[in-house]
């Protein structure tokens, strides 16, 4: 990170302490240069207060370094291009994980208290849409969040979470451990937000920009009308980004943001996933593609489940012990192969 990145990132952390522009100082010091060029025209206190966040932004970067978190300015050829292009890019960005450029980006997104034919729904359209081998994009939060991410990783598909705060720690807690296998899976943390910085309610419609800047198209799921989604899905459109929204009942508030979005003309109406890969111009990879055959216990635990089976069931068909058929279930359920419910486990 470069001076001038340190000092408009003192700006900007300023300005959220403060919850107002500095207009009136970055006009007069656009630059560190002009900063300390100016330094006659800046009143003594706010010249030590700029002093001061720069000296704490400098001991972040120190932090950063710590943490595995990197910076990357617009500049960068290691920034997102889709973010970059887009009407409000943040100058610097944070990530810690793996951001590859990826050449399908598919936000999806939706309440944070979802009905379960929400939550079904989710991974029914990440699932069917992860044929494509999109990236999947959203906020970590409780609810539809959470879903598309825990679906993504289940059907071995990259994800990124976009977080309102700083990357020290992922929020809320309660979703602690999905944060960390992002990470592992190879996904990625992202903010534009320092170490340290915590989540504010007026980081959340910032959040959101990103989210749809990031991304080819957005899903929204379930949603009321006054909604982070349904931000981040007119934020979309106005990215001249594709929007969908799965529709429901009427009456349902859950439905009503989605409902709004398609009588607004934001978004599509979702209907199937080939509906939304066709207008994407996705292609779907063959089996063939998707990889290696499965072997061993992997093999005989997926060619027992013929039906719903529970663990006992699978021993008594394959004559392995329980050791063997649950670590192969762990692993038919992570790659997306097998899906627990109710206590028994069904072939996807």
């Amino acid at each position: 990170m470069t001076e001038e990145h340190e000092y408009l990132l003192a700006l900007r952390l300023l300005e959220a302490e403060h919850k107002q522009p500095l207009n009136w100082l970055r006009q007069i010091a656009p630059t560190f240069a002009a900063f300390q060029q100016e330094s006659q025209q800046i009143p003594s206190r706010w010249n030590k207060t700029v002093l001061h966040q720069l000296h704490e932004v400098r001991r972040t970067v120190q932090q950063h370094a710590d943490h595995g978190i990197r910076c990357i300015p617009i500049e960068s050829p290691d920034y997102p291009s889709r973010l970059a292009h887009s009407s409000d890019p943040p100058p610097l960005l944070f990530v810690r994980g793996s951001l590859g450029e990826s050449d399908r980006v598919l936000a999806v997104v939706g309440t944070r208290s979802p009905t379960p034919d929400g939550l079904l729904h989710t991974e029914f359209w990440v699932h069917a849409l992860g044929a494509a081998q999109p990236t999947i994009v959203s906020g970590l939060a409780l609810g539809i969040d959470a879903a598309a991410h825990g679906e993504a990783l289940r059907s071995g598909l990259p994800t990124w979470a976009v977080l309102a705060h700083g990357l020290d720690a992922a929020q809320p807690r309660a979703n602690a451990r999905l944060a960390e296998r992002i990470l592992l899976s190879g996904g990625a943390w992202i903010s534009e937000w320092p170490f340290g910085v915590p989540a504010r309610a007026s980081n959340f419609p910032r959040r959101n920009r990103i989210i749809a800047g990031l991304s080819d198209a957005v899903l929204v799921v379930e949603a009321s009308v006054q909604s982070g989604a349904s931000i981040t899905a007119k934020l979309a459109h106005g990215y001249d980004r594709s929007v969908f929204a799965l529709p429901g009942r009427v009456h349902d508030v859950h439905s009503q943001g989605c409902l709004s979005l398609i009588a607004d003309q934001v978004a599509q109406m979702a209907l199937h996933p080939d509906q939304v890969l066709a207008h994407l111009n996705w292609s779907v990879r063959s089996p063939s593609e998707a990889g290696d055959p499965l072997k061993g216990h992997l093999a005989a635990v997926l060619n027992a489940l013929q039906g719903p089976c529970r663990v006992d069931e699978l021993q008594r068909a394959t004559g392995l012990s329980t050791e063997h058929v649950l670590s192969a279930l762990a692993e038919l359920v992570w790659t997306g192969r097998a899906v627990a419910r109710a206590g028994a486990y069904h072939k996807r």
